[in-house]
């Protein structure tokens, strides 16, 4: 079984061609290029874990061993990390796998809902992918290179169906913001009381938000911020290949400096001004705020670099993952939540996995099956819960309560009977208001549908500590929240259009996850990164969490690409 290796890298190879090209032009030969003797074999360990390793996957290429086919691999977790494994190994002809789904579906954070028995669905989990960017410097656009591992699995996944309308996935824009868009929290007034909307902000800027202050020491501390997390040069770098950008972060130090601990102590900034610049953001690492920089906050305004296109799937996400059930449906065991992974010896003296679970919440003896190699596609919010063999130190940590750190998110849905917004003086399309309501946030407006006269949801979104205290509330004090929310930015008209049709989802709250995404703390990229690339008792952890973006589709993706090229231990 020590040999198994060849096999299963091979599956990491697949994605070369995606994962070695930047703006769809080739990489340096050099990238490409065998750097070891084919006699001496390589070593995930040893891999540019924080890199780009998948140039080091080339190296297995040429790796000769016997190999065992038919060696048995749990995926647990049949989210995208899970079926996107378990596609590529179909792909290389290892057809032992078996995805093992806590829940009584695949999809993961995936989580479209139809609304009312309408044809209007909310996405309550992953909702945009940023496509491409236009930069106002020289009015270059850039695709994201890191987004088309994305944008391809969708395509080798319609080819693989035959296009069948069933499960076919198409892209469609996504509206991230719309010029009626209406900003009441912090903003001016117009002389007749009305909130402005976004293109007024654009074009009077006594009408937007002001600045937490407004000391020189502020704005030079702030431009130095600036200088670092909203650099040009960067965020293309970022948007052109995110990997090595990630190599050149880490190596730079930033991983090792919280932006507070930057501001006091390299940049002399007051207490004072060191907190009004950091909690006027969501971050306290540098790399989770720059790739962020290089997506959602290029957002046209005035003070933005540029403008990022985004994409949306039609008909909702769930459509992405539901694609793949025509290829894993007879080996998906859906309704089993693994319990304990241990590893085992087996009478020839390998090691094994034995997976094992309850048959149901009142039933406590368990039930177990052995593996050759467990595959384990879960947060790390999910395997806390399980009984777990000793792995090594790092690991350890990281998968613990007290190591790598997870967010939330709360979303609420509500359907009117009409798209009211869309109506007008100021009809709004897509994009999305900032009620005066803090503790709401975003009311995004739907992007689909536009202008027919049809119903239409409004959704909540919120993020942050927010989500962590919407736990407490009861669906119907959280809807009343957010209708108030509402009624606020439109008027009577939308308590009296509102249907009683809602979703609502805080994802603490879905025992299947306990999460929204993960957001590493100072110094966790550096540290946990490498240790995702070790197999020890022949399992390997991956997931979006254990990828250098860790929260985009695309890190799933990158991730099982990761977890394909592993090895005995």
């Amino acid at each position: 079984m020590a040999n198994f290796i060849g096999r299963l890298v091979s599956a990491s190879v697949l994605l070369l061609p995606v994962l070695g090209t930047v703006h769809g032009d080739p990489l340096p030969h050099k990238a490409h290029q065998e750097t070891s003797s084919c006699t001496e074999k390589p070593r995930m360990q040893n891999f540019d874990s924080v890199g780009a390793w998948f140039d080091d996957v080339a190296k297995l290429k040429c790796t000769s061993v016997s190999r065992k086919p038919n060696a048995s691999i749990a995926i647990v977790g049949g989210g995208v990390s899970g079926l996107t494994t378990a596609l590529m190994l179909d792909s290389i002809g290892l057809h032992n796998w078996e995805i093992i789904e806590a829940s009584d579906r695949v999809g993961g954070r995936f989580r479209t809902k139809f609304v009312g028995g309408t044809q209007e669905f909310a996405e309550m989990g992953p909702m945009r992918l940023p496509y491409a960017v236009t930069y106002k410097s020289d009015n270059s656009t850039h695709e994201y290179a890191e987004h088309r591992l994305t944008f391809q699995l969708a395509e080798t996944l319609n080819e693989m169906n035959g296009n069948e309308s069933k499960w076919k996935v198409e892209f469609i824009p996504w509206i991230q913001h719309h010029p009626n868009e209406l900003i009441a929290w912090g903003t001016g007034r117009h002389p007749d009381g009305r909130i402005p909307t976004r293109a007024d902000i654009l074009a009077n800027s006594s009408l937007a938000r002001p600045p937490a202050m407004v000391s020189a020491e502020y704005n030079e501390t702030k431009h130095r911020m600036n200088e670092i997390l909203k650099n040009e040069t960067m965020l293309k770098a970022i948007q052109a290949d995110v990997w090595r950008t990630h190599k050149l972060v880490m190596s730079q130090g930033y991983d090792d400096w919280s932006e507070q601990c930057m501001m006091r102590e390299a940049f002399h900034a007051s207490e004072n001004v060191t907190d009004a610049i950091w909690t006027a953001s969501d971050y306290d690492v540098f790399w989770d705020e720059m790739v962020h920089n290089s997506n959602l906050a290029l957002d046209g305004t005035k003070d933005s670099l540029g403008e990022t296109e985004w994409k949306c799937i039609d008909g909702g996400f769930n459509r992405l993952t539901d694609a793949f059930i025509p290829h894993v449906f007879d080996r998906l065991t859906l309704n089993r939540k693994v319990r304990k992974l241990e590893s085992i010896e087996s009478k020839d003296g390998q090691t094994r996995t034995r997976l094992s679970w309850y048959p149901s919440i009142k039933n406590r003896t368990f039930e177990s099956k052995e593996y050759d190699y467990t595959v384990m596609a879960v947060p790390f919010t999910m395997t806390r819960f399980m009984d777990l063999p000793s792995f090594s130190s790092v690991l350890s940590r990281a998968i613990s309560e007290a190591g790598l750190r997870f967010k939330s998110a709360c979303k609420v849905s509500l359907l009117f009977s009409e798209r009211f917004w869309e109506k007008g003086e100021r009809p709004i399309f897509g994009g999305y208001s900032i009620p005066e309501s803090r503790p709401v946030g975003a009311l995004y407006y739907p992007v689909y549908g536009l202008n027919e006269s049809r119903p239409g949801l409004i959704t909540h979104y919120r993020g942050g500590d927010w989500s962590d205290r919407y736990v407490s509330f009861s669906d119907e004090e959280h809807v009343q929240t957010v209708l108030d929310a509402i009624v606020s930015l439109h008027g009577e008209q939308a308590r009296q259009l509102y249907t009683g049709d809602y979703e609502r989802l805080c994802w603490l709250q879905d025992e299947h996850t306990a999460t929204a995404w993960c957001r590493p703390d100072v110094e966790q990229h550096n540290l946990y990164i490498p240790a995702y690339h070790q197999t020890e008792h022949n399992t390997i952890f991956i997931g979006e969490h254990t990828a250098p973006t860790h929260a985009w589709i695309s890190s799933a993706i990158y991730s099982a690409a990761r977890g394909d090229g592993w090895e005995d231990g």
